[in-house]
């Protein structure tokens, strides 16, 4: 059975003709790092900062209530959840900080994750430790490079887990993790389960109900299209029970009596009062035109490009370290001589985007591998062919 179809040069021309970025003078290779939006995210951001400065900004909110609630409704329908579960942050950390920080922690209790987790995550895991006297425990990567499901079961068999703690598709390449069997082991279990999708959310279609995560941590900037300093957390209903969030304010928290308060019903509880508006009205804009193009049809246009990219890159002599059974649009790769900030700069000066990968975003995976700071091309259904053979070009001719 054949899945979704990738879209055709003319859709993917009329997707680029509505992106101002996407023109002849520039190839935009950096979309797991900021993509580009398209001109309805950025008039809907826009629209809104000249009408607060027109009215003032209480007053233009006032003005947007209805469609800032709209946006809730939308990211619901994006990743398959209920609008009462998803509380606006400003970006994936703040999610995913969130979140974590919610989680009772007891002595001696494990957090469990995986050797590709990011390193902000490690970070928070290792004051966890100093603070709660918790256990952090690395479960390898399989064969395939992902998670060793099976090492994670044993793991989990042993009882007194506080978190399992997941990098959908972590910082330093192409891997997808088994989210979903990551959700069942959990679900069986009785374990918290959080998901950082900062990575995989605008990329790869979300349910979550069928991946069985907890929390889910996301952001705008990346391959959602939307804007910077914009992400949201995923809460499912029944986190709410025994989750408290550990820095709330008087919007997540009713002042209910002078010694007293009492958290929100709903994920909202995870919120500031104060926000961007602008931007949170521009996520809203970034998730319906990934609504309306069609996830499935995203994704494979994706895999497509990722794979012609890993290909060229190999024919013209340089090797790429993407992991995983299933591989997603970041490609990592290294060349014989040149280091990652020198084929940064080439790239550069061609009008080409990238970014790099180093060991402070993913220390663990990388060591284990011997692997230097790495050059990571990220593509989207804005990519063309043409761009990537130029890319391959520049390249070849170092």
């Amino acid at each position: 059975m054949s899945g979704p179809d990738p879209f055709d040069d003319d859709e993917v021309a009329a997707i680029r003709a509505a992106t101002p970025g996407c023109t002849d003078d520039l190839i935009h290779l950096n979309h797991c790092g900021s993509s580009l939006p398209s001109q309805t995210v950025l008039d809907t951001q826009i629209t809104h900062l000249r009408r607060e400065a027109e009215i003032g900004g209480y007053e233009a909110a006032v003005e947007a209530k209805d469609r800032e609630a709209q946006v809730y409704r939308s990211i619901a329908s994006l990743i398959g959840a209920s609008p009462a579960d998803i509380a606006r942050v400003e970006h994936a950390t703040a999610a995913w900080n969130a979140a974590f920080w919610s989680i009772p922690m007891a002595p001696g209790q494990r957090i469990l994750t995986h050797d590709h987790d990011y390193g902000a995550n490690v970070i928070a895991f290792l004051r966890a430790r100093d603070l709660h006297g918790v256990e952090v425990v690395s479960v390898p990567s399989d064969d395939h490079g992902q998670v060793d499901v099976e090492r994670l079961a044993v793991e989990l068999g042993r009882g007194d887990v506080a978190l399992v703690s997941l990098a959908w598709i972590p910082t330093s390449g192409g891997l997808v993790n088994p989210a979903a069997q990551v959700g069942a082991l959990t679900r069986d279990a009785g374990v918290p389960f959080l998901l950082d999708a900062c990575q995989a959310v605008g990329q790869l279609p979300v349910d979550v109900d069928e991946i069985g995560c907890d929390f889910l941590s996301a952001t705008g900037r990346k391959f959602l299209r939307g804007p910077r300093g914009t992400g949201f957390l995923y809460a499912r209903n029944s986190t709410l029970d025994w989750s408290t969030p550990s820095q709330p304010d008087h919007h997540g928290a009713e002042w209910t009596a002078l010694g007293e308060y009492q958290p929100a019903a709903d994920a909202t509880r995870f919120e500031y009062w104060e926000f961007s508006h602008a931007g949170w009205l521009g996520l809203g804009a970034a998730v319906d035109e990934t609504l309306r193009l069609g996830q499935d049809r995203i994704h494979a246009t994706i895999v497509e490009r990722a794979e012609q990219l890993r290909r060229g890159l190999v024919e013209v002599g340089m090797a790429v370290h993407d992991d995983g059974v299933e591989r997603c649009g970041i490609v990592t790769t290294t060349h014989p001589r040149l280091d990652a900030d020198a084929l940064r700069a080439h790239l550069t000066a061609a009008g080409i985007n990238s970014s790099a990968t180093f060991l402070g975003s993913a220390r663990a995976d990388m060591e284990a591998r011997s692997l230097p700071p790495m050059l990571r091309l990220s593509v989207h259904c804005t990519t063309t062919p043409a761009e990537i053979d130029r890319t391959l070009e520049v390249l070849r001719h170092l």
